[in-house]
C-alpha cells in the first residue's frame, strides 16, 4: 500500500532568539500552526527534516517539542521519521523515539532520506497501534 507523507523541514517550526538560543514558545507555537494545517490534509504520515538545525537545543527543549505534536496526533496516521545528522544531532534524534513511545505514536530516527521515506511507506512501527 502506498501511504503519502509530508515533510516538514526544521526552519519551519524551529525559530530562535536574537542570542540564538531556540525560542521554545514560538518554536512549539509554529509546530502546532504547522500540525493544524496538516490536519485539514489528513491521511499521511510525517518526515521530519532537522539535518540543517545548528542549534543548542537540549533534551528538555526537545521533549516539549514532541508533546506539542502529541497534541495534535491527529494531524498525521501514525508515524513520524525525524532525519537528523550523523553527529550527536542523531542521539537528540533517538531521544524524540523514546519520548514518543511514551505518547503512543511510532517516531523512528534516521540519518539517511530513502530509509527515511521506506520506513514510512512500510507496515514496520504499526504493530503496537493495532
Amino acid at each position: 500500500m502506498r501511504v503519502n507523507y509530508k515533510i516538514i523541514q526544521a526552519k519551519d517550526f524551529i525559530k530562535a532568539k536574537p542570542t540564538g538560543q531556540i525560542d521554545l514558545d514560538e518554536s512549539k507555537k509554529m509546530l502546532s500552526q504547522l500540525a493544524q494545517m496538516e490536519e485539514l490534509i489528513g491521511d499521511h504520515e510525517l518526515l521530519l527534516d532537522l539535518r540543517e538545525v545548528h542549534s543548542n537545543m537540549d533534551h528538555a527543549d526537545l521533549f516539549e517539542l514532541i508533546l506539542e505534536l502529541g497534541r495534535h496526533k491527529e494531524a498525521f496516521r501514525s508515524k513520524i521519521a525525524v532525519i537528523a545528522r550523523d553527529d550527536e544531532q542523531f542521539n537528540k534524534a533517538v531521544f524524540l523515539e523514546m519520548c514518543a513511545n511514551i505518547d503512543k505514536f511510532t517516531v523512528m530516527a534516521f540519518t539517511d532520506f530513502e530509509k527515511a521515506a521506506n520506513w514510512l511507506q512500510s507496515d514496520e512501527g504499526l504493530e503496537d497501534l493495532l
